[in-house]
């Protein structure tokens, strides 16, 4: 045995000197390259690693009985030793002598056919393909791999992809006593570079693909890919059969290689391939193709999906089709494998949901995944990714940016994390990323899981990649029961019950502490070392009165308020987190306080990533009257075609958006937004926000003028909207303001040059009726104004291809609006109540609609300023008391500082009919005058605050 070990050393030229080895002419034992398993008689070879040196442990091994010392330094005297130039790679030829002994110089040979298998991606899903395949072709096999090794169906764990020399050969061992015939072994470039496999010789050695991993180990790709080219390399002197996938750039490499080193290679690939594939057919349940070459045909079809996977095939078709297998028995041998573990493994469910787990951790394996998936039928691609630690940081932004390129959605969690911290790692992920773009940070992996399959829908595809097969978590050295599939299963069959469950405020998708400080304290993240147990928050609100535990507070100043002053009762709550621009003095609580410029600001731009999660056609409008009538008209319409999100009330400024959004479910196919505005910038602001698909300006008049000045700064600020890639803009074509946007949208109106013309209008007893380009449309509003309100969102409808009857039957359905056109009835006549808001096109439309309104009943108004208008306000109040010069009632009453400008009779402020506030109107008893029988309107500003009359007015009649 030793002589033989000797001349193995020389033969590998790996042998420098030799002493006392006479008394071990008859040795039979181990080999062991670790002290601590010494027993005595054992031979120990001391292996130099990046942390330990086995030549430190000499003096133990020899007082553990080591019978033999194989070393790459010279050593003491008397001591049996053998000097080499490699103890690696002298240990693994020590290690297949003790193995298989060689015998008068003949070649040691396995007792079984070896195949490799090595690349990037795709190693265990190939080797287990055609492990299955051999045992289907009735041959008794073993597979060595990520997930231990196998033995006709028996599996045992492994610490390595490949394992170390020693365990590796009694592995052959266990497999040569169960009289294998064929074993099938995955190889990492890790073993390929430590000798792990030097001297095993392969019968077959395949090659998948090179893609960026493992860069901590190898330094750069030149590295790796020699590293994998050893495979092939050592395999020239065996007359190892090389099966090379041609289509990688460096598969082609390695046949150019082998080709000029007469080695046996076959290779496959769509062209320019010995094999080249045809007629290739994949969707959500199956792939089949066909492998041609000028003499053969290969059909495959297989239960595992996607294009990889097909690559993956090939392979093992093609290898079998080497060994001599015919081609009938590798179309039945590949037919009934089952799909490998953590492969694109599915997660069976009655959600329809299509829900896989896989293994991919590299970006090269997320994007051929992805891309893969892409192919199939979907609606929409949702991924979980993540990074180990302690491993090659170059490829984590990577990983997203491959994610991203054909997901709709992505959503970051802990992997392995070892020894590093998860906060870093996920830095790294996300840090180039935009934050506009739809990746979301929930490091918990489990609330991960259950996120992202929460936000799902039928027809959706949910990738969780990264862990695969693996059954643990790897953190701080510790291994944690951690199983993707057990977590998604069990998501799925209770997902009903968490979707019920859920509070009306909480968040889908909970806000991750990472997530914020990455956001709003970038440097945070870079501070963070070792691990640090994940933190989320399932509440977000900017009103410390409907706080709950686990929320995020904003603390937003206002005109009336500041939410800084909240900030003890916060934060008292530990499971609180607040964003502020003033640090409370509480040094505990400021721990719980993210500081930021503008906390106001710091939601919109949270909001703003929370929405890019959801997958709602997006439709934002606004103008200077009509918006939330229009707004409740198109969620009407849209509603009954699928869910809808829309502005609550009036709620159209920046909190309000914020509001809206954070309501959104996985359900909403549509959202509309109302955005109102009294400032420059504003409706860029949330525009940018809300990333509408379709924008839609319904009109631009005198309002908020104090900050607009006239109606072109109106215009200005409202056309903002348009100014973004929008796939659809709707306008007024009356008002030529927008005459540049002809070509470039679609305009409605009444004039005969709009897009979409309305006509014939007419109305009746709460009803009325006109034509949008020939067609008749009924809606149950006598109000004007109501018609052309209709008509935007009709022709929103229609551009989404909803049909006319089903719009016309949605626009029958009254929709009832606070104090905007409200109409009841007071005795035997009419109460009309449209004080929300009013300025002078609002006011305008309630009078005409007042004066329409049963006019055979006498009519009275109740009128109040138009706030806002700035330095135009005298101006259009005198215009709405022109108006009313020209319109017939019975008594006009005025509320206000400029309404006595509407008044005809003397237009100051000492009329009798005149009141300076509500207030002093009430308490004139002058309500009462007004009989059962009359119609009466309520038209001013909400500042006014004319709904104060209302109880007197009702019961006065």
């Amino acid at each position: 045995m030793i002589a033989g070990i000797v001349k193995a050393l020389q033969k590998h030229q790996l042998l420098v000197s030799s002493q006392h080895l006479e008394a071990l002419t008859s040795w039979q034992g181990k080999m062991q390259t670790d002290n601590r398993l010494l027993a005595k008689g054992d031979i120990f070879v001391c292996i130099k690693g990046e942390s330990f040196d086995g030549h430190r442990f000499i003096d133990k091994a020899l007082d553990a009985g080591a019978s033999l010392i194989v070393s790459q330094e010279p050593l003491q005297e008397k001591v049996p030793a053998i000097q080499v130039t490699d103890t690696r790679k002298a240990a693994a030829l020590i290690a297949k002598e003790i193995r298989i002994p060689s015998q008068d110089g003949k070649k040691q040979k396995n007792p079984f056919i070896l195949i490799g298998v090595t690349g990037t991606n795709g190693k265990t899903t190939i080797s287990l393909m055609l492990y299955e395949a051999l045992r289907n072709l009735n041959h008794k096999c073993g597979w060595i791999g990520t997930m231990g090794y196998n033995i006709e169906g028996v599996n045992y764990p492994t610490q390595h992809t490949t394992p170390d020399i020693i365990q590796l050969n009694a592995i052959f061992t266990e497999m040569a006593d169960s009289k294998v015939s064929y074993v099938v072994m995955e190889v990492s470039s890790h073993a390929l570079a430590l000798d792990r496999v030097y001297g095993v010789d392969f019968d077959y050695c395949l090659f998948s693909n090179l893609s960026r991993d493992h860069l901590d180990f190898h330094g750069d790709m030149d590295s790796y890919a020699e590293a994998k080219y050893l495979l092939f390399e050592r395999g020239i002197d065996t007359g190892a059969v090389a099966i090379v996938n041609c289509d990688d750039a460096f598969g082609a490499k390695i046949c150019q290689r082998l080709h000029a080193a007469n080695a046996v290679c076959h290779s496959l690939g769509i062209t320019d391939a010995e094999f080249c594939f045809n007629d290739i057919v994949t969707d959500i349940n199956h792939s089949k193709f066909q492998l041609v070459s000028p003499v053969q045909v290969l059909n495959v079809s297989s239960r595992l999906i996607g294009s990889f996977n097909v690559q993956n095939l090939g392979l093992v078709a093609l290898t079998l089709h080497s060994m001599g297998f015919t081609a009938q028995a590798i179309t039945q041998a590949i037919v009934s494998i089952p799909p490998v573990k953590g492969r694109i493994e599915r997660v069976e469910n009655t959600k329809q949901i299509h829900v896989f787990i896989d293994y991919a951790h590299t970006p090269d394996a997320i994007e051929n995944l992805l891309n893969a998936v892409h192919e199939l039928p979907h609606k929409r691609i949702l991924c979980l990714i993540g990074a180990g630690g302690n491993r090659d940081k170059g490829k984590r932004p990577l990983m997203l940016k491959a994610a991203l390129k054909y997901s709709d959605a992505v959503i970051v969690t802990d992997d392995n994390p070892r020894f590093e911290s998860p906060d870093a790692i996920i830095h790294d992920i996300v840090i180039d990323s935009d934050p506009r773009l739809p990746w979301w940070i929930i490091r918990e992996r489990k609330l991960a899981i259950d996120s992202i399959i929460r936000l799902s829908q039928p027809g959706d595809i949910v990738l969780i990649c990264g862990k695969g097969h693996e059954n643990y978590q790897e953190i701080e050295g510790v291994r944690y029961h951690f199983d993707d599939l057990e977590i998604a299963q069990n998501v799925l069959n209770h997902q009903d019950v968490l979707t019920t469950q859920k509070a009306d405020d909480e968040l889908v998708l909970p806000i991750d502490n990472c997530l914020l400080e990455l956001l709003f304290s970038p440097l945070a993240e870079e501070r963070q070392v070792g691990y640090r147990h994940p933190k989320s928050f399932r509440y977000l609100s900017s009103d410390s009165r409907k706080l709950k535990p686990g929320s995020v507070f904003f603390a937003i100043k206002g005109d009336k308020f500041d939410g800084h002053s909240f900030l003890p009762e916060v934060l008292s709550e530990p499971d609180n987190i607040s964003i502020a621009s003033d640090l409370p003095l509480d040094t505990d609580a400021s721990r719980c306080c993210l500081c930021v410029s503008s906390p106001l600001q710091s939601m919109g731009l949270l909001c703003q990533k929370y929405l890019q999660m959801f997958a709602p056609k997006r439709i934002a409008l606004t103008g200077s009257t009509g918006k939330t009538t229009t707004k409740e008209l198109i969620a009407r319409i849209l509603d009954d075609v699928a869910p809808c999100l829309s502005t609550a009330k009036n709620e159209n400024n920046l909190i309000g958006l914020c509001k809206t959004i954070l309501r959104i479910e996985p359900k909403h196919r549509f959202a509309v937004f109302e955005l109102g505005t009294n400032h420059f910038g504003e409706i860029a602001q949330m525009a940018d926000i809300v990333a509408p698909d379709i924008g839609m300006i319904l009109n631009v008049g005198p309002s908020h003028l104090e900050q607009f000045g006239d109606e072109n700064g109106v215009f200005k600020e409202k056309i903002d909207l348009f100014k973004r890639p929008l796939a659809l803009r709707i306008f007024p074509g009356d008002d030529p303001h927008f005459s540049n946007f002809n070509m470039d949208g679609i305009s409605v109106g009444y004039n005969e040059v709009c897009n979409y013309v309305i006509s014939n209008q007419a109305g009746e007893r709460g009803r009325q009726m006109f034509e949008l380009d020939g067609t008749l449309w009924q809606i149950p509003y006598a109000a004007p104004h109501y018609a052309i309100n209709s008509a935007f969102a009709i022709v929103l409808g229609l551009s989404l291809g909803i049909g006319k009857a089903q719009m016309q039957s949605s626009l029958q359905q009254p929709i009832t609006l606070e104090m905007r056109s409200q109409t009841e009835a007071r005795g035997k006549g009419v109460l009309i109540v449209d004080c929300y808001n009013a300025n002078p096109c609002s006011m305008q439309a309630a009078l005409e609609y007042w004066q329409i309104t049963n006019p055979e009943l006498p009519h009275y108004a109740i009128l109040g300023d138009m706030l806002e208008l700035g330095e135009s306000s005298t101006m259009y109040h005198q215009m709405i008391g022109a108006m009313l010069v020209e319109m017939q009632f019975s008594e006009l009453i005025t509320v206000g500082q400029m309404a006595h400008l509407f008044q005809k009779q003397t237009q100051d402020t000492t009329n009798p009919n005149h009141y300076q506030n509500t207030e002093q109107l009430l308490r004139s008893g002058n309500l009462a005058s007004i009989p059962g029988d009359g119609v009466i309107l309520l038209k001013a500003s909400h500042g006014i605050h004319l709904e104060k009359l209302l109880s007197a007015i009702r019961e006065c009649h």
